[in-house]
């Protein structure tokens, strides 16, 4: 295991992210570099609770302390060494353990919300409870293709999202289908939603079309 680090990238002028990635999972922000590390230091331990809370054991880092992390600038390629190397499949049962309980932290934080207050902004800076859980899903779609090695494989992300899609609608009762309501500002509806889903992958298979007809002209004798 590589020696414990808190490192540090400023995403935009004072905006930076503290990342301890011997916990994976554990990231933190601040306004200053000092601020970033200190919170790091912080949600390290917090992190730790909250797994331990849902089931999932700690033992591998309970005996570290943060406090005596170094901080290090993140490189340049955003990879850490922890990032590095193949896993083990008791790694990846434990990475399934983890990704579970902090999905079903997130959901009992979120389940009481009342409706009037999912839209609502704390202030004009601030998202709401709606936009920050959408953010969630469409980065892990995002996240999820970067496993992908076009064309190398199956198109094992691709499909994998379809089956999400296709499984939300297989378990929709018909009265599900009377949803009539505003996000944000949009009105939208279930049938809405089904048409846009169908459209935007329409559009971009004339999109794909038009790029494959630009290579085969560009592209070099195989």
């Amino acid at each position: 295991m590589s020696e414990p680090a808190i490192y540090l990238f400023e995403s935009e002028p004072g905006s930076w992210l503290a990342h301890v990635p011997v916990l994976r999972g554990c990231v933190a922000s601040g306004t200053t570099r000092d601020e970033a590390a200190k919170n790091a230091r912080r949600a390290f331990r917090a992190y730790l609770e909250l797994l331990d809370a849902r089931g999932v054991s700690i033992e591998h880092w309970k005996d570290l302390d943060p406090d005596r992390f170094p901080v290090r600038e993140t490189p340049p390629d955003r990879v850490f060494p922890e990032d590095i190397g193949r896993m083990e499949e008791h790694e990846l049962r434990d990475f399934l353990h983890q990704m579970e309980a902090s999905r079903a932290a997130l959901i009992s934080l979120v389940r009481d919300v009342p409706p009037a207050d999912m839209d609502r902004k704390p202030t004009e800076a601030m998202w709401s409870v709606r936009e920050a859980l959408e953010h969630i899903m469409e980065t892990e779609v995002v996240f999820l293709s970067r496993l992908e090695k076009w064309p190398t494989d199956p198109f094992n992300t691709l499909q994998a999202v379809h089956r999400l899609a296709f499984q939300r609608f297989t378990v929709m009762e018909p009265e599900d289908t009377a949803l009539d309501h505003e996000v944000l500002g949009r009105r939208w509806t279930t049938r809405r939603v089904m048409r846009r889903i169908l459209e935007h992958e329409f559009e971009h298979y004339g999109h794909i079309t038009e790029i494959l007809g630009a290579l085969g002209s560009n592209r070099a004798p195989e």
